[in-house]
C-alpha cells in the first residue's frame, strides 16, 4: 500500500509499504507495555509514599508536594498525576484525587524482583515490542530520584554513558522503520526530481540532528544511486554523535560531511550559507527545541527557492514516552508562550501545519501510515516547500 496523506489530499508519488498484520500486532504490544508502565509507576509512587493511602484521598498540589518535584520537572509532575488520572489508577473525589483497585493491584511491582519478573512475562508475551520494556523499567525505577533531583537523568537513561537501553527500542521496530524508508523516500523523489531539472548541478541535503543514524540510514540508501551529484551533511550539536556519524557513514561516503550545527540558531553564524540546500531532514528533533517557529525559520533560510524540508515528528502525545524520555530535562524546556500537545512537547498536525505556515512554507503534505483513521496516527512525516524569500533566520 502507498503511504496517504492523512487529510486524504492526492496520493504521494512514493510507495512504502507496511505489514499490516504486524503493525497491528505492534500496536496491540505497545498499549500493553505501557499500560505495565502505568502500573509500575503507581505503584513506585505510592511505595514512596507519594499517593495517598488506599480510602483516603488528597489534593493534586499535596501529592505533588510529596513527590517534591525539583525545579525545571514540574511539568512532568503535572503530567505524571494526568496520566495516572486517564488511566483510571487514581480517580477524583470532588477536589481531591483517591487511589483505585488498581494501584492496590499492582503494589507488588514496587519490589525489583516482581518488576523484573513481570517484565520478563511481559516481553516472552508481546516480542514485538520487548526493546521497549528494558528502558521503561530503569526509567520507572529510577523516577523518584530523578524528579526530585537526587540523580541526574542521564544516568538512568544512559547508564554509564551507553545508548544501549534508548537504542533497544530502535531495533527491528516495525514502526519506526516505516517512517525511516518513509523519509528516504520522500527525500529521494526531491533529490531525483531536482537532478532531473538541473543535470549539471549537485543537490545538497542537509539533516538537522542526525543523532545516532536511524534515519540517516535508509536515506542514505536511497539516495546511493545519485551519489556521484549528492553533497550531504550529517549534522548535530553533540561531538559524540558525530563521530558515531563518521564512523557509521563516513568510510565509503566521501559525499557525506560531518558538521556540528544547532537549529536554533542562524545558519550564517554557523558556517553554512543560506538558501544553499534543496533539501532539509529533521527526524524527531525540532519538538527538541526551545521553540519550534525558529527552528522552522532557520530550516527556511537554508533553503534554495522551491526546496523542502522533510520533518518527521511524532504528532500524539504517548503516555510511554512521558514515563521514559519525560525523565530527560530537554523534553520540557520549550517556551510556554508556543502552542504544544498539552503534557508533551508536540504538536499535532494541526499544530505543525499552522507553524509551516508562519515560517513561510507553502504546500505542506502530510504522510503516515495507511490504513489508519487520522485520530489513531501517532506520527507523521510532512513535506513543506520553502517560498521565493528565505525565512528569517533570526
Amino acid at each position: 500500500m502507498t503511504a496517504p496523506d492523512v487529510e486524504a489530499a492526492p496520493q504521494p508519488l512514493v510507495d512504502v509499504d507496511v505489514d499490516q498484520e504486524r503493525y497491528a500486532r505492534f500496536r496491540i504490544s505497545f498499549e500493553a507495555v505501557t499500560d505495565f508502565g502505568r502500573r509500575l509507576l503507581a505503584a513506585r509512587l505510592a511505595a514512596a509514599g507519594v499517593l495517598p493511602a488506599p480510602g483516603a484521598a488528597a489534593g493534586r498540589d499535596e501529592i505533588l508536594a510529596r513527590l517534591a518535584v525539583a525545579a525545571g520537572y514540574e511539568p512532568l509532575g503535572d503530567a505524571l498525576l494526568d496520566l495516572l488520572e486517564r488511566a483510571d489508577l487514581l480517580r477524583r473525589q470532588g477536589d481531591r484525587l483517591a487511589v483505585t483497585h488498581r494501584v492496590v493491584e499492582a503494589a507488588g511491582l514496587a519490589e525489583d524482583d516482581v518488576t523484573d519478573a513481570a517484565a520478563t512475562a511481559l516481553s516472552r508475551e508481546h516480542p514485538d515490542i520487548a526493546g521497549y520494556v528494558p528502558l521503561l523499567v530503569a526509567c520507572q525505577t529510577g523516577l523518584v530520584g530523578v524528579v526530585r533531583g537526587d540523580r541526574p537523568a542521564n544516568e538512568v537513561l544512559f547508564p554509564g554513558g551507553s545508548d544501549e537501553l534508548v537504542s533497544g527500542i530502535y531495533r527491528d521496530n516495525v514502526q519506526l522503520d516505516f517512517y525511516n524508508r518513509l523519509c528516504a523516500a520522500l527525500v529521494q523523489q526531491q533529490v531525483r526530481q531536482f537532478l532531473r531539472r538541473y543535470p549539471r548541478s549537485f543537490a545538497q541535503v542537509l539533516e538537522v540532528g542526525a543523532g545516532t543514524g536511524g534515519t540517516t540510514g535508509p536515506v542514505l540508501d536511497a539516495l546511493a544511486e545519485r551519489a556521484e551529484r549528492l553533497r550531504y551533511f550529517y549534522t548535530d550539536v553533540g561531538p559524540a554523535f558525530l563521530r558515531l556519524g563518521r564512523r557509521r557513514f563516513g568510510a565509503d561516503r566521501p559525499y557525506v560531511d560531518f558538521a556540528r550545527y544547532n537549529v536554533e540558531g542562524a545558519p550564517e553564524d554557523q558556517g553554512f550559507e543560506p538558501g544553499s540546500m534543496q533539501v532539509v531532514l529533521a527526524s524527531n528533533v525540532l519538538h527538541a527545541t526551545l521553540r519550534i517557529s525558529a527552528a522552522l525559520r532557520h530550516c527556511h533560510a537554508l533553503l534554495k527557492p522551491g526546496g523542502v524540508l522533510v520533518v518527521n515528528e511524532m504528532t500524539s502525545r504517548l503516555d510511554y514516552n512521558t514515563l521514559t524520555f519525560g525523565l530527560a530535562e530537554g523534553w520540557w524546556r520549550h517556551e510556554d508562550d508556543e502552542p504544544r500537545v498539552p503534557a508533551s512537547p508536540l504538536l499535532d498536525v494541526a499544530g505543525w501545519r499552522a507553524a509551516f505556515g508562519r515560517a513561510g512554507f507553502v504546500d505542506v503534505r502530510a504522510h503516515a501510515v495507511p490504513g489508519l483513521a487520522a485520530d489513531e496516527q501517532v506520527q507523521t512525516v510532512f513535506v513543506a516547500t520553502a517560498t521565493g524569500a528565505c525565512g528569517a533566520s533570526r
